[in-house]
């Protein structure tokens, strides 16, 4: 498996070592956005993508593969690679069914295996996209309508609700899912769900021309369909609640010219019956809550107009103290694009997280003579290479401290490449 990803990251390589198509061209002439890097599709200008699009249809093709090995582990060491593949559409229904809106529908595939599960231990993932269940899924059929002039939103159907809450920009800068993703914290102590398993939910925001938004949310809880053998699961079997999340944010700056940032904070409630990590014997909870605080601002550029330049960004959050295993998770990290002038969409990445255990659970560990857990570190550097406008190869060196927030389990370096391919 190891020589099969190693040898698909070098046909990428070569592909992307071709003439320059008249697509990539386009590309590079339009406006840029200064937090985020947007890909171009290898086919954007194959004819049949473009008939489809003339035709209200977008289709979406995205192969990642995080390949990477370990010095140390209380499993041992060596090499382990993850793949994942998502397939899907987003339609115009307006071009396409005569009807305003947007429906997306995305299939999902992962396979493969992982550092932190086959070595180290550790909660936060080396390779980001593992888990959930590794296998053929249905990821997303959902149907968006924007209505007074695009100031409020309406969305609904089957998706993560992890794709419109908790993001932010820059943190997927990065290999581990510990930045690439949402916050660990909810992840680990309530229903929040993440990409790629869905979810049905409803979510209804209003967008300010002044940059502030808001937006809340109802979304089904069924913990079985991040198993093996559920990616095919839309039914309500196995619901234990519902997840109500709400969330205001801000952003400013939408040009090389500004030096933007964006600022979150969000609160859920998850209905669903939970142990008191504490004392299992003790009534279950009735509900499981949590919030969490956002923020990226860009605070360097090396001339006036460019998406060149440094950003920072944070995280925090704070879990239920009954029922949270994770009762606090930090977040804190830097990003410098175009750190070479000629090669102004590389990005040179730095970051860390902490991840602290629940001070309920740690003394019932104590007292009954288990292990205890404490916090777990982690931090990474990387550099995000450009290849093409389709292809991002990321080799990236991490350090893992406490894995698994258990300090009788080593400490552990591990290096990663992920190369990601959009098509």
């Amino acid at each position: 498996m190891k020589l099969l990803s190693l040898s698909g990251i070098g046909l990428l390589l070569l592909a992307a070592n071709g003439p320059v198509s008249a697509a990539e061209a386009t590309a590079t002439a339009k406006p840029k956005p200064v937090d985020s890097i947007v890909q171009t599709p290898l086919s954007a200008d194959w004819a049949a993508r473009l008939w489809l699009q003339d035709h209200g249809v977008t289709p979406s093709a995205r192969i990642v593969v995080g390949t990477g090995v370990n010095s140390d582990g209380y499993k041992g060491s060596g090499w382990s690679t993850a793949e994942h593949i998502d397939l899907g559409a987003t339609i115009d229904t307006g071009k396409a069914l005569g009807f305003d809106g947007t429906l997306r529908v995305v299939f999902s595939d992962r396979f493969g295996n992982a550092i932190n599960e086959r070595s180290t231990g550790s909660y936060i993932q080396n390779q980001a996209f593992y888990g959930q269940g590794q296998n053929l899924r249905f990821n997303e059929l959902s149907y968006e309508r924007l209505l007074l002039n695009k100031r409020l939103s309406l969305k609904g159907g089957f998706y993560s609700m992890g794709n419109d809450f908790g993001g932010l920009p820059y943190t997927c800068n990065f290999n581990n899912n510990g930045q690439c993703g949402h916050p660990l914290g909810p992840i680990y102590s309530s229903g929040w769900l993440d990409n790629p398993t869905g979810q049905w939910g409803l979510r209804v925001k209003w967008n300010d021309p002044s940059g502030w938004y808001a937006q809340t949310g109802i979304y089904d809880v069924n913990p079985t369909r991040k198993q093996a053998n559920s990616g095919f699961r839309v039914s309500t079997k196995g619901k234990t609640g519902l997840f109500l999340p709400v969330e205001v944010g801000y952003s400013h700056g939408t040009s090389g010219e500004d030096y933007g940032g964006t600022y979150k904070v969000g609160y859920y409630l998850d209905t669903s019956n939970a142990d008191d990590i504490g004392d299992p014997a003790a009534p279950r909870a009735s509900h499981r809550s949590g919030s969490y605080v956002q923020a990226a601002q860009r605070v360097w550029k090396p001339e006036g107009d460019t998406v060149r330049g440094i950003s920072v960004f944070g995280v925090a959050t704070l879990a239920d103290a009954k029922t949270g295993l994770m009762r606090y998770s930090w977040e804190a990290g830097v990003s410098w694009r175009g750190v070479i002038a000629s090669r102004e969409d590389d990005v040179l990445s730095l970051a860390w997280n902490r991840l602290d255990i629940s001070d309920r659970l740690a003394r019932h560990q104590q007292l009954t003579g288990k292990d205890v857990q404490s916090n777990e570190q982690f931090v990474e550097l990387n550099y995000g290479v450009q290849v093409a406008p389709w292809l991002v190869l990321r080799p990236a060196v991490q350090y893992v401290a406490r894995p698994g927030a258990y300090a009788s389990r080593p400490d552990s370096w591990v290096f990663t490449l992920q190369a990601q391919a959009t098509l």
